[in-house]
């Protein structure tokens, strides 16, 4: 049985195609006019890849693992930051956690949509 290793796959508009790529080998990716034809064809590169490694002895990287997470982080910031998070939250009658989870929110959907 093969290794089971990641797939990211994202649209190019330079390419006119989607790319797919895996993070555990770094320069390997495939293109496809669809995400199932990308991902198919960086099964096949992944599959020649792979067989290259072994047929060199070079040791194959480790397939990432997905890791559970608490939801807890503790966060160090400057006292100013913190004070004006504090009036923030205050003013719009929530919890500090509750208003840095929004502005997280609100700062990652807004990255997300302005991605090239």
């Amino acid at each position: 049985m093969s290794p089971k290793y990641s797939c990211n796959i994202i649209w190019s508009p330079e390419d006119d195609a989607y790319i797919a790529t895996c993070p555990e080998f770094p320069g390997v990716s495939a293109l496809g006019d669809t995400v199932e034809v990308a991902a198919t064809e960086l099964q096949n590169v992944l599959e020649a890849t792979i067989e290259t490694y072994q047929q060199e002895g070079w040791p194959l990287p480790e397939p990432r693992r997905l890791t559970p997470h608490s939801g807890k982080l503790l966060v160090r910031m400057p006292r100013s930051l913190h004070r004006e998070i504090a009036l923030r939250a205050d003013e719009e009658g929530v919890s500090i956690n509750m208003l840095i989870v929004a502005l997280l929110s609100e700062a990652l959907a807004r990255r997300q949509s302005t991605a090239p």
